[in-house]
Formats: structure tokens, sequence, C-alpha cells
């Protein structure tokens, strides 16, 4: 049943990415290019309510979808609507936080999903949050989602990381649970998407873009499993395993803000300093850093999946994962030096 409602969710996503168009270019749910913004052409911004419907039909589908899972599509609903605003009049962030806190609300009170411990991850034992497991599950999950948001900056980057991570869900999740049968169509939606995110050949006059609609949702949609799976009687999973599950875009997210106030800057202050962005002043192509910056995701939820069923201990995969995210930004960089110094010189001036 999980392969069929997959199915079908990629089927919803992929009609509704081709039905929405005309209504995108009627009411100018349009990105335009203009300052960070390389891209030709107007591109329909219909990515996160394509996605949002489909995953709903999907979910519904299941056979085995735990009742509380249908919070999930309420505060997805939540944050696609505000997506959408923002995607077309540009709202103030304390609009969008306060979505997101309310978003929190509900899966803490509704679907019951809380972080009440951190695991081990500085040989002390299991640290429980108590009083402060609500505000801590909320910076957990704002974060989180706003790291997706903000790695969505060149075609295919942000879905090929989401889809690896709902893959590493599902793989410690194990096959018959309602983690696994849920990421499995979030995976279809997301990779229904993809085909005109990064288009190739005839889908190119088709390419869409997600938004802050669909950054969000997919990024909701990674927090809410991974706590579904690290908490709880049906913990499955320690929580400093489930790190590994967003290492890429949390690298990314706290890279840049620490640069910047390093800088004296702004941590919130939109800038240029993303490591796709690293990699393509080195010369890179879109798909040559989405194919980077997806390796590194692939080898990051891999070495979670390995320790968890090799049974290494969370304080090692903790500071692994703590030694590894203080040297992204030197991964990044020798990345980008390797390209340059034996790919970028050999390639022919167009």
């Amino acid at each position: 049943m999980t392969l069929i409602s997959a199915s079908i969710a990629l089927l919803v996503t992929v009609l509704f990415m081709l039905a929405l168009r005309p209504l995108a270019s009627s009411i100018d749910l349009v990105d335009r290019p203009g300052g960070h913004k390389s891209h030709v052409g107007d591109v329909p911004i219909i990515g996160g309510i394509a996605m949002y419907l489909g995953a709903s039909v999907g979910l519904i589908l299941l056979a085995n979808l735990d009742s509380s899972s249908y919070y999930l599509l309420l505060a997805g609903g939540l944050l696609v609507f505000i997506g959408l605003l923002d995607d077309k009049f540009s709202l103030p962030a304390s609009i969008r936080m306060v979505a997101q806190v309310v978003a929190v609300l509900i899966m803490v009170f509704g679907a019951g999903l809380i972080m009440r411990d951190i695991g081990d991850p500085l040989w002390m034992g299991t640290l429980r949050l108590g009083f402060l497991a609500l505000p801590i599950t909320a910076l957990i999950f704002v974060t989180v989602i706003n790291a997706f948001n903000l790695v969505d900056g060149v075609d295919g980057l942000a879905g090929s990381l989401a889809i690896i991570a709902l893959l590493g869900i599902a793989g410690v999740a194990g096959v018959g649970s309602p983690a696994f049968a849920m990421a499995v169509v979030f995976t279809a939606v997301v990779a229904g998407y993809l085909v005109f995110n990064f288009p190739t050949g005839n889908m190119r006059p088709y390419r869409a873009f997600m938004g802050d609609s669909g950054s969000t949702f997919i990024g909701l949609a990674v927090v809410w499993l991974t706590v579904s799976i690290c908490q709880g009687s049906a913990r499955q999973i320690s929580p400093v395993t489930g790190l590994w599950f967003a290492a890429l875009p949390l690298y990314d997210l706290f890279t840049c803000f620490s640069r910047r106030i390093a800088k004296g800057k702004s941590p919130f202050k939109s800038g240029v300093d993303h490591f796709h962005h690293v990699l393509l002043r080195a010369g890179m192509t879109v798909r040559e850093v989405v194919g980077t910056l997806a390796m590194l995701q692939l080898f990051y939820v891999g070495f979670a999946v390995v320790t968890h069923f090799a049974g290494v201990s969370e304080p090692i995969v903790f500071t692994a994962w703590a030694v590894v995210g203080i040297g992204q930004f030197l991964i990044i960089r020798g990345c980008a030096a390797i390209f340059e110094r034996h790919f970028a010189s050999r390639r022919v001036p167009t």
C-alpha cells in the first residue's frame, strides 16, 4: 500500500505542477530575475502547493497512517499558505515566525510530538529537558525549517537534500512503520517536483520553483518525521542520530550566521555566502553544485544510518557531527579549490 500511495502522490504532484502554471501566471505568482536571482525569465512558484496537495492525497491513502499525522497536514497547510503569501507579497519575518511557532504548537499539542530529551551527546547520560522541552522543541523545529528555506538557492538543491534525508529516515524507521510510509510518500512528492525544478530535455519549458511555501513544507516534513522516531514510546533512533538527517542545511545556516556575526553584520540579512555560492564562484555549474552538495549530504545521512545500526555510542556520533560542522566551510572551500585546480581550467569558453 505504501508504494501505491507514493505513486499516486507523485502523480498528483506532477498533475498539479502542470495545472497550476496558468493560475500562477494569472495571479502573478512568479519569480523574476534580478538582484541575487540570475535565472532566465519568469518562473512560476507552484512547487509548494503542488507538493502539499500530492502529500495530502498520498498520506490519506496510507492504510497505516497514524491519526496524529493529520496534524502534519494541518501544520503543513499553514506553512504552505503563509509561504505562498510570502512568495507573492514578501511578508515581514515576524509573520512567518508566528506561523512557524503555531505549527510547532500543532505538532506538540495536536500530534503529541515534543523533544523531552536530547539523548546522550556528552557522556553524561540522557539529558532530559523538563520545563525546557517546549521552547527547545520550538527552537529545533524553526531552525530546521529555516535551514531548508535558506539552502534553496539553486535549482534542485533543497529538494535533493530533502530526498536524501527522507530516505535516511525511512531506512532507520524500518519497513512497516508509519514513519517509513510517510517518508516514502514525501520522497515521491519531492521527486515529482524535481522533474520541473531540475528539468531536462522537453521539460525545460515547464520549469518551476518551490518558493518559501515548498522549502518550509519539506523542512517541516524532515523535522516532524525525525522527532517522531527519536522521542516517545515508539523511539527508534537517538536524537543525536537525527541531527545528521538535516546536517548540510544546518551546517550552511550555522556557517552563514557565524561568518556574518563575525563581520559585524546581521545574521538574518541575505547574502551570497551560502555553500552553493562558494561553489558557483569556483566555476561549477548548477548541476555540479547540486551534485557536490548532495554527495556530502548522502555521506552524512549514510553515516547516521551506519552508526545507528552499528550501535556506535551517542557521544561519538555527536562529536563527529560537531567536528564536521565546525570544519564544514573548509570542506566546501576544499571542494571548490579541487574543482578550480583540476576541472575549471579545462573548460572550453563558450
